[in-house]
């Protein structure tokens, strides 16, 4: 829970757009869907259910969006989908991070 903390918290703090930037999250969302499918999770819980929605949405933005086309398109539509894409990307690791059983201290 603590990197996919880590990876919202980073995603969060990308407020100046360039091409490096949308490089780095392209890596992060990456990186996310790896921690995320790691999670063991009980089936059919509200937990299983965002990890599941989750892997979808990460997957579908770095499917139809955030892909090589992306970078072909001009400045101000990736700029824009890159907005879009963080904000739906935010809510999913949001989802996930509010569905986690907090962890008990000793």
């Amino acid at each position: 829970m603590n990197r996919i903390s880590e990876i919202l918290n980073v995603i969060n703090g990308l407020y100046l757009y360039d091409d490096d930037v949308a490089r780095q999250y392209i890596s992060l969302i990456n990186e996310a869907l790896d921690v995320i499918r790691e999670l063991e999770t009980q089936p059919t819980s509200l937990l299983d259910n965002a990890k599941i929605e989750a892997i979808t949405g990460l997957s579908n933005e770095l499917t139809n969006r955030m892909n090589e086309n992306y970078f072909h398109s001009s400045p101000e539509r990736r700029k824009s989908e890159f907005k879009i894409s963080k904000m739906l990307v935010l809510v999913a690791l949001g989802n996930v991070i509010s569905n986690m059983q907090p962890v008990e201290s000793v």
